[in-house]
């Protein structure tokens, strides 16, 4: 409820997401992420929001106005924060277990890499297939009706290889600045999104190439 209602309120007030962030001196990736419910604004945001909007803090978390005591906006206030609080705990828990995982294929990629010298019988150069591995994103774009398409082919740490498709979204969304590919989708998707079009985002991950 609270995200559908920051979007709502910034679209009726004219306002992007890069204006709504330079106005709370914040980044534009915490205004999406309210906005996508990734997270929460503390206390002291929401109230910076609703003077922003106009609105009281009530009609911010959703309830109309006059129907919530100050008792029972304190409370809703709480919950909120204690609901950041657990979105960031399980985001540093993601971090933590991706950070694991890539230990854990890193020591694998090693020991390959060993099995393949001590196979050659010599001490020859090994690629490290992790660095090779190569991700394909294609995304369906929609908006008034026209499809576009568009391709982005990446490493294992997501830096751009490869990407094209349609020169619409090119033109529009300037992706030729971008070299990270998660920056480079997020950019795309809300390009669509705030016009009310669509951006599905299909994943195909290609084998490490032989050396």
């Amino acid at each position: 409820m609270l995200n559908e209602n920051i979007k709502a309120l910034r679209k009726k007030k004219g306002f992007s997401q890069e204006m709504v962030a330079e106005r709370l001196n914040i980044v534009r990736q915490t205004v999406s992420k309210w906005e996508k419910g990734y997270s929460v604004p503390d206390a002291e945001m929401l109230e910076r929001l609703a003077e922003l909007f106009e609105v009281s803090v009530v009609e911010l978390l959703g309830k109309p106005e006059g129907k919530a005591s100050a008792a029972e906006t304190s409370e809703i206030v709480q919950q909120l924060v204690l609901l950041n609080d657990h979105l960031a705990r399980q985001s540093r828990m993601r971090r933590r277990m991706w950070k694991c995982v890539g230990i854990v294929l890193l020591s694998f990629a090693i020991i390959i890499a060993l099995i393949m010298i001590l196979s050659m019988g010599a001490f020859s150069v090994v690629t490290n297939t992790a660095s090779e591995e190569r991700i394909t994103y294609e995304l369906l774009c929609t908006l008034d009706g026209e499809e576009y398409l568009y391709t982005i082919v990446c490493d294992g740490q997501y830096q751009i290889l490869e990407a094209g498709g349609d020169a619409w979204i090119a033109n529009h969304v300037q992706t030729e600045q971008y070299g990270d590919a998660n920056v480079l989708m997020a950019q795309i998707e809300d390009y669509f999104e705030d016009r009310n079009g669509t951006c599905e985002i299909a994943e195909v991950i290609s084998p490490a190439r032989k050396p």
